[in-house]
């Protein structure tokens, strides 16, 4: 296809005073944006404030994303009604033109999307995206939450411009098996991008899109192929992150020391039967996650994690809401499965953007976020940061929380480090 020419133009000499925009193509070296029935190649953002979705050129803008206002919903299931028979048939069209790209061999990750298809469609699908991006902002009330949804944005975005190192060949010899060569299969089928959704569960834990790289699900035995781009991989977690969110929510100390080996002094002090850690673990989590009014049998354990006490605090006999805002429609049988597992959810994601923000202008980035540990591309240059980001990953909201952090050379080998 013969490249398109079109009619450019700079914001800053347009006519019209409007504030709406939309993102044509996501990639980060295709500048031009749709605004009002124009494709606008150096864009003012400085003059903008309304769009569906950030972008990471809009990071520092004061902009209102629709996307973020509309949360679950898609742009399909925001689309007025007036307007559902016009999407309708411009999404066939939309994705006529990206089957034929992929089946004509088509690199998308090069080219620009306004470079390949008419002018006059690129006007027409964006004119309505917009029309759908204003309805949103003008129908729907902002999220209280709405300044930690862009800081969330601006990581998750972060993290997916990020193009990660994948090497097949390091599983090659497990081809034998049929699970390897599955994997293998959807290896070279995915792109090596990690794309986030921050809306996939109600208690704030990430899910990624359907062509995301599988790094939540990919089998522990095939994480060697993922490379760090730098020079090694630090991981950072939470020791014991559901625990220790339970006592903050009991207005507990923390302890200082890993939170098992707490539990199990007071175990094997009281008890003439000495468990293991593993067997602590085992008790305390089927405790935990049991009936609520099951005992531990271990009063000086308990009394730590009163857990009628947080569930009468955050549950008002049909909603959670839990100490960030976040609420979650819950029986009393998950009400305190729904305060744990999502204050811990929002706890982790604010102390990764605050690391993610360490790393502003560095060259180690955040490779990306396992349900409660963050991973970090890191670079040897920036090894005095080290003690700073594990300060940052600890101070948490609720209380200074114990940090694990690991290295390896490769996603497979991380092993702890002091």
């Amino acid at each position: 296809m013969s490249m398109i020419l079109f009619y450019l133009m700079d914001l800053s000499n347009h006519k019209s005073d409007t504030s709406l925009f939309e993102i044509v193509d996501q990639k980060q070296h295709c500048k031009s944006i749709y605004c009002d029935n124009h494709i606008v190649e150096d864009p003012d953002y400085g003059c903008l404030s309304k769009t569906w979705a950030y972008h990471s050129t809009l990071k520092g803008y004061d902009i209102k994303y629709a996307s973020l206002y509309a949360k679950t919903r898609t742009l399909d299931e925001c689309c007025p009604d007036e307007l559902k028979e016009e999407w309708t048939t411009i999404k066939k069209k939309y994705s006529a033109y990206i089957k034929s790209f992929q089946t004509g061999f088509c690199e998308l990750d090069e080219e620009c999307f306004y470079d390949l298809v008419p002018h006059s469609f690129v006007i027409e699908y964006f004119n309505l995206k917009s029309q759908i991006t204003e309805h949103v902002l003008s129908t729907t009330p902002e999220p209280e939450d709405y300044s930690f949804l862009v800081e969330l944005s601006e990581l998750l975005t972060d993290i997916r411009d990020h193009k990660l190192l994948i090497e097949p060949k390091e599983i090659v010899d497990k081809l034998h098996e049929t699970k390897t060569r599955s994997f293998y299969s959807k290896l070279n089928a995915v792109r090596p991008f990690i794309d986030y959704n921050m809306f996939g569960t109600i208690t704030g834990r990430l899910t990624t899109h359907k062509n995301s790289f599988p790094l939540l699900t990919m089998s522990k035995d095939y994480r060697r192929v993922v490379k760090p781009t730098n020079t090694w991989f630090i991981e950072l977690d939470f020791n014991a992150a559901e625990l220790r969110c339970l006592l903050a929510l009991n207005d507990q100390p923390q302890p200082e020391q890993d939170i098992h080996d707490w539990h199990g002094s007071i175990f094997n002090r009281l008890s003439d039967h000495k468990l293991s850690r593993d067997d602590i673990k085992r008790k305390i989590f089927g405790w935990l996650y049991g009936p609520l009014d099951a005992s531990l049998g271990i009063p000086q354990v308990e009394k730590h994690y009163d857990k009628r006490k947080v569930l009468n605090k955050y549950w008002d006999g049909s909603t959670v809401t839990n100490p960030f805002g976040r609420k979650i429609i819950a029986d009393e049988f998950h009400a305190l499965n729904a305060v744990i597992q999502s204050t811990t959810s929002d706890t982790f994601l604010r102390r990764a953007i605050a690391v993610n923000k360490l790393l502003e202008n560095k060259k180690s980035f955040t490779m990306g976020l396992i349900h409660d540990s963050m991973v970090i591309d890191f670079h040897r240059e920036d090894k005095d940061l080290i003690d700073d980001i594990i300060k940052e990953f600890g101070d948490t909201d609720l209380g200074k929380f114990k940090v694990n952090a690991s290295l390896g050379t490769h996603f497979g080998n991380l092993k702890r480090f002091r």
